[in-house]
């Protein structure tokens, strides 16, 4: 009875974890040195301006990712004044965090259309679904890249940091 009882427990808070850890990835806190952070969720998601992006997956099949610029996200939060990159601007960069505590680094300049024409994307779908549980339910999505390990999976924070010297 005991051994069945701590089954039952171990379980509950197994499925516990993990149900905490996709409720804390239904957001994307949008912070670091920006003058307006902010945090996606569904419905402000919704209101954004949607592209969409096709690259490789980890399946070898090509993939149509939909969801919107990580440029336009990081306008809404005021990260460059007047959209301005330059000059001490230039050594800004956006670390993307997901809910496995898994990091990445890009650099403004890698998706700022002023220096590029790469489109990178913080989707909510592939192939006009909703992303796979696994997956989602934001992706961060770099389609030029050509190893996936920057395209990170289950996105929690995305932060513009400095990374000049004091």
């Amino acid at each position: 009875m005991k051994r069945i009882n701590l089954f039952k427990a171990a379980s509950i808070l197994i499925l516990s974890g993990l149900l905490s850890t996709s409720i804390q990835a239904q957001e994307v806190n949008v912070g670091g040195t920006v003058t307006k952070p902010f945090k996606i969720n569904a419905s402000s998601f919704a209101t954004m301006k949607r592209i969409e992006v096709s690259t490789g997956g980890h399946d070898g099949k090509t993939h149509i990712y939909s969801g919107v610029s990580l440029y336009e996200i990081l306008t809404k939060a005021e990260a460059i004044p007047a959209n301005q990159l330059k000059g001490r601007q230039m050594a800004k960069y956006v670390l993307i965090s997901a809910a496995d505590n898994y990091q990445v680094v890009l650099a403004i300049p890698e998706f700022d259309p002023a220096f590029t024409d790469q489109l990178i994307i913080l989707a909510d779908q592939q192939d006009g679904e909703k992303l796979p549980a696994n997956f989602g339910p934001f992706r961060l999505v770099v389609p030029k890249d050509k190893k996936q390990a920057r395209s990170v999976m289950r996105v929690t924070a995305i932060d513009v940091l400095d990374a000049r010297k004091p």
